[in-house]
């Protein structure tokens, strides 16, 4: 044997596990590859299989409509009849309610007009209580600086 020959088998016996790895992983990818177009190719067929033997029946049926149609027509005529009667009972509803607004405004009115004469009147009284006590507040002030004067010229003499 050659020397490059027994060079050459002793670097394949020392990478021969992670050759014989790698050879493995590609199998088993080749495998799963070859298993996945197997089950896509498989569901393929059944579906179609499927789709052109299974016709789906569809079922029709006729009706005669006409008295529900009648009836209907009946009850639209009815509720345009009753909208009308409504909108005039309506109308006469709005002008009441503005009448009574207008009251309503009327006696509030009346009503401030009474709390301010009751406001002024109170006023009025606590004015004249106030000046009443501001005399007697200056006429007791006054006897006492007159006491306050004999006492002191009783003193003296």
């Amino acid at each position: 044997m050659s020397q490059a020959k027994v060079d050459r088998y002793k670097q394949q016996k020392a990478n021969r596990q992670k050759i014989m790895k790698k050879e493995k992983r590609e199998r088993m990818l080749w495998r799963i590859g070859g298993y996945v177009v197997l089950l896509v190719l498989v569901c393929w067929i059944g579906v179609s299989a499927y789709n052109s033997f299974h016709v789906e029946t569809r079922k029709f049926y006729d009706a005669d409509t006409t008295a529900i149609d009648t009836y209907l027509s009946d009850l639209t005529a009815a509720d345009d009849t009753a909208e009308a009667a409504d909108e005039d009972v309506a109308a006469d509803d709005t002008a009441e309610a503005a009448d009574e607004d207008v009251a309503a405004e009327d006696a509030a009115e009346a009503a401030d007009e009474d709390v301010a004469a009751e406001d002024a009147d109170a006023a009025a009284e606590d004015d004249a209580s106030a000046e009443e006590a501001d005399a007697a507040a200056e006429a007791d002030t006054a006897a006492e600086s007159a006491a306050e004067q004999d006492t002191a010229e009783a003193a003296t003499e």
